[in-house]
């Protein structure tokens, strides 16, 4: 048996290919590692060496207080793999294949970012992209992955299709006989 068989023209139960679920594991997973656990790692690592302080947000800041570097870790990854598990409920109830793999990417990406800005702080003592942009890049990014994921997801035909009347005064504005 072909790889490829396997992997794309094996279909299951909501007729969509079996790759699909490797993708949203694999970006499921790139997630909760980059957006949870290397983020609050090297925050962790930051408030460590220059104060608590360094860190962005004021509700992370309290949770490393009060509740140390193990509950402020295992906070961030929990926190990551609920809001990314959000995808696999939608993807199980619709066909939004990309729209899901969007919003998935949209976290990994974003979370490896703010992992190496962190980095660079934590190394240079100098910020490389300021927090507030940041965050604004991510909400731009996932406004954009969820609306080309819609485009994407969305059947031709409805994309597409114009009604009746419509097709008839377009006709008409054009000059087409009858």
């Amino acid at each position: 048996m072909d790889l490829k068989y396997l992997l794309i023209m094996r279909r299951d139960t909501n007729d969509r290919p079996y790759s699909w679920r490797y993708i949203h594991a694999a970006l499921f997973v790139t997630g909760v590692t980059t957006f949870g656990f290397l983020d609050a790692f090297t925050a962790v690592l930051m408030m460590e060496k220059y104060g608590i302080g360094a860190e962005f947000n004021p509700l992370m800041r309290e949770l490393f207080l009060t509740q140390g570097i193990a509950g402020f870790l295992a906070f961030k990854v929990v926190a990551a793999a609920l809001i990314l598990s959000v995808p696999f409920l939608l993807y199980k109830r619709e066909r939004m294949n990309w729209t899901t793999a969007g919003f998935l990417s949209g976290f990994a990406v974003s979370g490896a970012v703010v992992a190496m800005d962190n980095y660079i702080f934590l190394m240079s003592g100098q910020v490389g992209i300021e927090p507030g942009i940041v965050v604004v890049l991510f909400l731009v990014m996932m406004v954009g992955a969820i609306q080309l994921g819609d485009v994407m997801d969305s059947p031709l035909e409805k994309m597409f299709k114009i009604s009746d009347e419509k097709w008839e005064r377009m006709k008409l504005e054009m000059g087409y006989p009858g």
